[in-house]
C-alpha cells in the first residue's frame, strides 16, 4: 500500500515522469524483497545449524541494503553465528563493530560478554555484564550470565546475589533454578540442591538433573537414593560422562575399587575432565 500511494503522488505533480518513477518504486520494492527473503532464509538455516549458509544470507542481505537500520542488529546475528561455529576471535571482532554502531544495545553488548566468557576473559565479560545492568537493571539474562562467570571465578556469594536477582526476574525459569542449585551445591547445602533438582525432574527428566542430584545425595551419605538417579540418568543418556564419574565416586564409597576404576575409564572415554578423575582416586589414597 505504501508503494501503491509513492506511485500516485509521483503521477500527480509529474505525470511526464511516470516511467522512471515507477521504475524508482519497483526498484525500491525488488530490494525490500530480496532483503526480506534472505533473513527469512537466515533464520530458516540457523534453526538448521547451518550457521555458515544463515551467515551468508545475512551478510547478502545488508549488503542488498547497506542503509536499513536493522543492519546492525543483523552483524550482531553474524557474530553469534560466527561463535556458535567456534570462530570466538571472529565473532569478538564482529560484536565490538556492532556495539560501535548501536553502543545503547544491551543485546549485543549481552553478545560479547557471553564470547568474552568462553574465551575465558573472565573480567573482560564481567565489565560488559556490569554495563547491561547499569544501562537497564531488569535485564534478566545479564544477572544469570553474570553469576555463572562469578561462581568461574569462585565469588559464591556474588553469583548467589545474581542467581537471585534473576529468579525474581523469571521465577519459573528451569535455568534459574538450575544455577541455584549450583550454587547450593558449591556451597555446602546439598538437601537443598537436592529440592531445586526434585523439582526440575518433575518439570523433565534430563540426565544432567539425575547426575547432579547423584552427586547431592552422595554428599548426604544416601547411597541408595544416588545410585537410583545414575541409573535412570544412564537409562536416558548411556554415553553422560558425569554419570560415570558419579558411579565411580558411588563405587568408592562402597569399597568397590575394581568398578570404580572401571567407571573411571569410561567416564574419561565419554570426554569427562582427566583430572577430576585423577583427583578422585587420588583423594581415596
Amino acid at each position: 500500500m505504501a508503494a501503491l500511494a509513492a506511485v500516485t503522488a509521483v503521477v500527480a505533480e509529474n505525470p511526464e515522469n511516470l516511467t522512471d518513477s515507477m521504475a524508482k518504486v519497483r526498484q525500491k520494492q525488488d530490494a525490500e524483497t530480496e532483503y526480506m527473503r534472505l533473513v527469512e532464509q537466515a533464520d530458516e538455516e540457523a534453526a538448521k545449524g547451518n550457521w555458515e549458509v544463515a551467515t551468508e544470507c545475512l551478510l547478502g542481505a545488508m549488503r542488498s541494503e547497506p542503509g536499513n537500520a536493522q543492519n546492525v542488529m543483523l552483524l550482531s546475528n553474524v557474530g553469534m553465528m560466527q561463535f556458535y561455529m567456534g570462530e570466538d576471535s571472529l565473532a569478538l571482532h564482529t560484536l565490538t563493530e556492532a556495539r560501535a554502531i548501536a553502543p545503547a544495545s544491551v543485546v549485543i553488548l549481552n553478545n560479547r560478554a557471553r564470547v568474552l566468557a568462553r574465551m575465558d576473559r573472565l573480567d573482560d565479560a564481567l565489565c560488559d555484564y556490569n554495563l547491561i545492568i547499569e544501562m537497564d537493571s531488569t535485564y534478566a539474562s545479564a544477572y544469570h550470565d553474570r553469576g555463572v562467570v562469578n561462581l568461574r571465578r569462585g565469588r559464591t556469594d556474588l553469583a548467589e546475589n545474581d542467581v537471585a536477582r534473576y529468579r525474581e526476574l523469571r521465577p519459573s525459569a528451569a535455568d534459574g533454578k538450575l544455577l541455584q542449585a549450583v550454587v547450593f551445591g558449591s556451597t555446602g547445602r546439598p538437601q537443598e540442591a537436592i529440592a531445586l533438582y526434585t523439582e526440575l525432574l518433575k518439570q523433565k527428566e534430563e540426565s544432567v538433573y539425575f547426575s547432579a542430584r547423584a552427586m547431592c545425595y552422595l554428599e548426604t551419605g544416601e547411597l541408595p537414593e544416588a545410585a537410583e538417579d545414575i541409573a535412570r540418568g544412564l537409562e536416558l543418556d548411556p554415553d553422560d560422562p558425569e554419570l560415570y564419574f558419579c558411579r565411580a565416586r558411588l563405587n568408592l564409597l562402597r569399597y568397590r575399587e575394581e568398578d570404580a576404576r572401571a567407571d573411571g575409564r569410561r567416564a574419561l572415554e565419554a570426554g569427562i575432565n582427566p583430572l577430576r578423575v585423577k583427583a578422585l582416586f587420588d583423594k581415596k589414597r
